[in-house]
């Protein structure tokens, strides 16, 4: 977790306009937030907790956040200055038992071990109310073998199937309750004027039986 940590420290400043500031970044963005607005995430009323929260892209959706980079943090701090933002690990929270109803995490599993994953479920466990949902994303299994990506050390070394979520989750204290995708055409190989295009047919290839073709696999689990 260290060496995440440290990664993310140092691309801080630069990460917003890096991943998100071209029409790749922004791809994935949108189908996120279409996601997370399908899902229903952060209506109003409902107490909301996002891990890994970042530079803050997507707490708009949430009422508070967390993440383990101070550096990441500080800019999330200066977007959302009336929000609880805590610099803590995503597996030991200050948050008390209970207290949130859905819980949402991107781009984060991929670059955990199985240990570390079963440790923020735990967590989460702890954090949700009996009912509540815990929303995260991970590289699909089945595309990555298809692709045939060579491991890099820990960076998005993660995959799995929804099948082995489904496994995770049971052994945690929680349900598949329903999954979706994200990103199944090869956006980064289309000309950035065709992605804006593309987006709307690649939404709809996410969301079926295909869904596990897709570059990301999401998830929502129900606490038990």
């Amino acid at each position: 977790m260290n060496q995440v940590v440290d990664y993310y420290d140092r691309i801080a400043r630069q990460y917003d306009d890096d991943r998100f500031g071209n029409s790749y970044g922004q791809y994935i963005d949108t189908q996120e937030r279409q996601l997370l607005r399908r899902w229903k995430v952060g209506d109003e009323g409902e107490k909301t907790l996002e891990i890994a929260c970042g530079t803050g892209r997507l707490l708009d959706f949430a009422t508070a956040g967390v993440d383990a980079s101070s550096e990441m943090l500080e800019i999330a701090r200066a977007k959302h200055p009336a929000m609880r933002l805590e610099h803590a690990l995503g597996n030991a929270t200050p948050f008390a038992d209970g207290e949130f109803s859905t819980i949402y995490s991107f781009h984060l599993m991929m670059h955990l071990g199985i240990d570390e994953i079963s440790g923020i479920l735990t967590e989460a466990h702890r954090l949700l109310h009996p009912g509540g949902r815990l929303i995260f994303d991970i590289p699909s299994r089945l595309r990555r073998c298809m692709a045939r990506r060579p491991p890099s050390g820990w960076h998005g070394d993660t995959s799995m199937s929804i099948a082995s979520v489904a496994a995770l989750a049971g052994d945690n204290g929680f349900s598949l309750s329903r999954s979706g995708g994200i990103m199944m055409l090869p956006v980064h190989r289309l000309p950035s004027f065709m992605r804006r295009f593309m987006r709307g047919f690649d939404s709809v290839l996410t969301r079926s039986p295909l869904k596990e073709y897709s570059s990301y696999i999401v998830v929502e689990l129900t606490r038990q």
